[in-house]
């Protein structure tokens, strides 16, 4: 990789200086997938494998069998794959990436389970390689992959960043796509905009193919560090003690809020109604474990474990959609230059439309989020008095550049 570098560098010192401006706008990489020649290891129909794989529809993929390695083979004769771009359902712990060399295969590439929506770039491309998890018992599931040659990163994929520590705002939602119709463009107007330091986390784990909508609705709008997703069921009861219950206990609720705190360490938490919204159940779990884990974060007697890990944290404010107390009122209207200047309630629109299983449904951010104001919070708890100004999460709050 340092070889390629120096001598693009070489090449383009070289240049006369006008050449050198163009030289340096490298053009996109080629998407080369389809041209691609595939084996899989539990694929008895690969080409129908490899529509399922890129035909941009997270509901169908390629899938693990109960035996043997999981393993498929790329060739791109001409032009070498430079590139990967992953959407797993199920990442295994430990998978690779490898090349020919001789009869045997070596790795080049070792890759974890941290994203779902993982980028391999090659440091040197290859017209053959190999997908591998070693673990033979080890679940994989992919919903989507793309192949890449040389060039400019492409605007097909996404490459996250580690979760933000430190957090300026963390941003709490129930389930995916509730960030969008019940926190307006909070999250683009902070992250994308402000250059905030901004965490979303999703109380309730909705699904493969919904996480993978949340995480294209997140990439939309600017966001590049990696959300949090629980493992908590996504349920709708009848009451909250029911709903505590069949996501394992209040007390397993509160620890993880507890620790999502102490590790993400946000100045700032925005929440759900208390009501939840239009009064589901898993929405009012998420905006009472929020304010009960802001005292217990602070105190050692909760949550050993985490205490231990991550030290104490105290959240400076707290927000609850539609509160009553500290009213604020926010204006998503505001265009945002660093999204070409649509404004952050458009960007949570745009966002919406790649939550394609919801499509369908009654619920979006132009409706819902209109009868049920996303525009409106409450300043529910606080360490730095009351807002006077408005309009503004972080007022009386210092964040770094």
């Amino acid at each position: 990789m340092m070889k390629r570098i120096l001598a693009l560098l070489l090449i383009l010192l070289l240049l006369p200086a006008g050449e050198r401006a163009s030289a340096e706008e490298m053009p996109e990489a080629e998407d080369l997938t389809v041209s691609c020649t595939f084996t899989f290891s539990s694929a008895s129909k690969p080409q129908k494998t490899v529509k399922r794989l890129t035909d941009g529809d997270y509901a169908t993929r390629w899938v693990r069998q109960k035996y043997g390695s999981a393993w498929f083979t790329a060739a791109s004769p001409g032009k070498p794959i430079a590139g990967l771009y992953f959407c797993f359902d199920i990442v295994p712990e430990e998978w690779v990436i490898q090349v020919p060399e001789g009869e045997n295969w070596r790795t080049v590439y070792t890759g974890g389970n941290d994203f779902l929506h993982a980028w391999v770039e090659l440091e040197e491309p290859a017209e053959e390689l190999r997908f591998l998890s070693p673990d033979r018992d080890a679940k994989v599931q992919v919903a989507e992959l793309r192949l890449y040659g040389e060039g400019a990163f492409p605007a097909g994929a996404q490459k996250w960043l580690p979760t933000v520590e430190e957090a300026d705002i963390l941003f709490l939602s129930a389930h995916a796509d509730d960030e969008l119709i019940f926190f307006g463009g909070g999250i683009p107007t902070y992250a994308s905009e402000r250059q905030k330091k901004v965490a979303v986390a999703y109380l309730a784990n909705c699904g493969p193919r919904r996480r993978n909508e949340l995480l294209d609705g997140l990439w939309s709008m600017g966001v590049r560090n990696y959300p949090v997703i629980s493992d908590f069921p996504d349920k709708h009861e009848k009451s909250m003690s029911r709903e505590y219950k069949v996501m394992g206990g209040k007390e397993k609720v509160l620890n993880w809020v507890t620790a999502l705190y102490r590790r993400l360490k946000p100045k700032v938490v925005v929440t759900h109604d208390k009501k939840g919204e239009y009064g589901h159940y898993q929405h009012r779990v998420a905006a009472d474990a929020a304010e009960i884990a802001y005292d217990r974060a602070a105190d050692a007697a909760y949550d050993a474990a985490s205490a231990e890990k991550y030290g104490l944290w105290q959240v400076q404010k707290l927000y609850h959609h539609l509160g009553k107390t500290n009213r604020i009122e926010m204006d998503w209207d505001v265009p945002l230059a660093s999204l070409g200047g649509i404004t952050g309630l458009e960007a949570a629109v745009r966002a919406y439309t790649y939550h394609v299983s919801q499509q369908e449904t009654s619920m979006s951010v132009t409706k819902t989020g209109k009868r049920y104001d996303n525009r409106i919070f409450g300043l529910t708890r606080t360490e730095v008095g009351p807002d006077t100004t408005g309009g503004d999460f972080l007022e009386n709050i210092e964040t770094g550049e």
